[in-house]
């Protein structure tokens, strides 16, 4: 952990008509929230269930000097503004989905860790270097 700030591990993932963009979006949104972050490079995966469409997802790692449950409020807050609504995410589509899965090196989303929508881009990160202040 950087002196007084808080490490975090966002997972990113869409899977609507304008998913490359939604991504695009998030990632330079959070880029410019966190202090020293990282984005993942972009990347297609199935969708978990094996029916929707398929996603463009990422991860994005960062450090900032806000508390966990004000991160979280953030992400919910930006998928909000970026149209995220229930009644889509029960048909399956997914306008932007932004989950904090690591914070302080403590894994959070277990599930969304193991699985290859988050550990493809979590392992590029991980290769550029960007946990050696861990």
């Amino acid at each position: 952990m950087i002196e007084n700030l808080n490490s975090c591990t966002v997972g990113l993932g869409s899977n609507t008509a304008d998913r490359s963009c939604q991504i695009g979006q998030a990632i330079e949104h959070l880029l410019g929230y966190l202090e020293n972050a990282s984005a993942s490079s972009v990347y297609e995966s199935e969708a978990f269930n094996g029916k929707d469409e398929p996603y463009f997802n990422a991860v994005v790692h960062g450090y900032t000097s806000h508390d966990r449950e004000t991160i979280v409020k953030y992400l919910k807050e930006w998928e909000a503004e970026c149209g995220r609504t229930m009644e889509d995410t029960l048909k399956g589509m997914i306008k932007i989905d932004l989950d904090l899965v690591i914070w302080n090196e403590h894994i959070l989303r277990p599930k969304d860790f193991e699985r290859h929508y988050f550990n493809c881009g979590y392992r590029e990160l991980l290769a550029k270097g960007a946990y050696e202040t861990l």
